[in-house]
């Protein structure tokens, strides 16, 4: 299996010290119930794992709340505040720029997080779009009431500015002209050379992040994910949990 031919010999080189990998899933651009991220749920459900679903403000909050609390270990957290890609032509995607005011992008932030609270989804868990962490966007989340921050394969360390940060790390879709399937050699070679990392430099509980986009899954991101997380060799966590890993 491939599997156990790309990870069989790190995962038993953490099993001779007693140790199992900590990971976390985050998957992102929710902003109403869907059929797909129903399926999302539903993997999660039949196999334990916990998730954390990033949902954009202005979508359907309450049906979202009402829908992840049909699953205990599914959560939300706040994706953005507009999600709208604001960045010059040929710079990467993002809702903040140079030039934005800090008290006005946290008053947008703030704004955000009450909307999830008005829905009965309050979370300290903030997400921007594409990853983006712009300095401003960084200077302006504690004033917004965010307190963990979810960018992807950030700086090693568990706080940025204030902030505790718990990244994702292995995204099973490739980005290009149409987003597909990275593929099951690429994913697990990229996992591999996480957990190796961690074993080197003895960060056995460092947590490593599944990031998924449910709206853009293809049949093979599907298959793959409906085996990945039926492997027994990790640790699952909330994000919570994960955090305190």
């Amino acid at each position: 299996m491939l599997f156990d031919l790309i990870l069989g010999r790190e995962l038993a080189r953490w099993r001779r010290v007693g140790r199992r990998p900590v990971l976390w899933w985050r998957d992102d651009d929710a902003r109403a119930p869907t059929p797909q991220l129903e399926r999302l749920i539903a993997l999660s459900i039949r196999h334990r794992r916990p998730l954390t679903v990033a949902a954009i403000p202005d979508g359907d909050l309450p049906a979202l709340a009402v829908l992840t609390a049909t699953a205990p270990a599914v959560a939300l957290a706040v994706h953005g505040f507009r999600h709208r890609n604001r960045a010059p032509l040929g710079d990467p995607s993002g809702e903040v720029i140079d030039g934005d005011d800090v008290d006005d992008v946290a008053a947008q932030v703030a704004a955000a997080s009450a909307r999830f609270a008005a829905a009965g989804a309050a979370t300290p868990l903030f997400v921007p779009p594409w990853n983006n962490i712009h300095p401003t966007l960084l200077a302006a989340l504690p004033a917004g009431g965010v307190e963990v921050l979810s960018g992807f394969d950030g700086p090693r360390r568990r706080e940025t500015s204030g902030l505790r940060r718990l990244d994702a790390h292995l995204d099973v879709m490739r980005w290009g002209e149409a987003p597909r399937f990275r593929g099951r050699t690429r994913f697990l070679g990229r996992l591999r050379r996480q957990l190796a990392e961690r074993r080197r430099h003895g960060r056995w509980s460092e947590p490593i992040g599944l990031l998924t986009h449910h709206l853009d899954h293809d049949p093979g991101a599907w298959r793959f994910l409906d085996q990945f997380l039926a492997q027994p060799a990790f640790d699952w966590r909330d994000w919570r949990g994960a955090l305190e890993a």
